[in-house]
């Protein structure tokens, strides 16, 4: 397997001083600079119907760049190990269980990655996502240590309506009851302003083209918990070289 990321096992380290400590806004952002990322470990838990299941981890690591995520490095080990490397609007795929007829190990395409900093629809590299998350927080307390780090864990609910207000991207064209509906999220929040954990838990409307698929429950359910650690480690994602991919581009209409 190509190495395909500079420092990744390097311990983290700030990317530079935080301005305003504890305020997780101004922190996050002073971590979105180039050679610079963290490493993430995503559990994803969902019900169709049929109760709750829980997946096996996602881990990886996030790069930084420019004040934004500018790729994703992530193994999911629900899918038997398969790793994604995104960068920009191509994704490189490697699966573990069998290789090209021609011997390559990856696959390549163009593919608009998920480049997010956040735990479900609520963004923590978006500065007026998180700013209006955390307004809507409803307790806060000290709670447990996550890389090494106490944290203070603040919680609240905020509803699909509000997430519009700050994400309209995600508006649908016909607002229905599921609007109102909430959006459970925690933050485990460092003395620097840097969050070490982050948990959300949502429901989705089961869309008349998808009737029956819930089983009669009505809609799907998730939760998404992910883990926060080594914020600022030196970090270059880098693409698989071209000797080991094939590459696979869609024609345009």
């Amino acid at each position: 397997m190509a190495l395909a990321l500079a420092g990744f096992a390097l311990p983290g380290a700030p990317a530079s001083s935080v301005a305003a400590v504890g305020d997780p806004v101004a922190a996050i952002q002073h971590q979105l600079v180039k050679g610079r990322g963290v490493r993430v470990v995503v559990y994803n838990t969902s019900n169709n119907g049929d109760g709750w299941r829980h997946f096996k981890p996602t881990k990886g690591v996030v790069g930084f760049g420019d004040g934004k995520v500018m790729a994703t490095d992530l193994v999911d080990h629900q899918m038997q190990g398969v790793r994604d490397i995104c960068i920009g609007k191509r994704i490189w795929q490697y699966k573990p269980w069998g290789n090209d007829p021609k011997g390559k190990k990856w696959v390549t395409y163009p593919w608009k990655c998920d480049l997010r900093l956040g735990a479900g629809d609520l963004r923590l590299d978006k500065p007026a996502v998180l700013a209006a998350v955390l307004s809507t927080a409803t307790s806060e307390r000290p709670s447990g240590t996550y890389d090494s780090v106490s944290t203070t864990l603040h919680q609240g609910v905020m509803t699909f309506r509000q997430l519009w207000e700050v994400r309209p991207e995600l508006r649908p064209k016909r607002e229905d009851e599921s609007s109102s509906w909430p959006i459970e999220w925690r933050l485990w929040i460092g003395k620097d302003g840097l969050v070490r954990r982050a948990w959300v838990t949502w429901r989705e409307s089961d869309q008349s083209s998808l009737k029956g698929a819930t089983n009669g429950q009505g809609w799907f359910g998730f939760a998404e918990d992910i883990r926060y650690s080594g914020w600022g480690t030196k970090l270059t994602i880098k693409p698989p070289p071209p000797t080991q991919t094939t590459a696979i581009n869609f024609p345009k209409h």
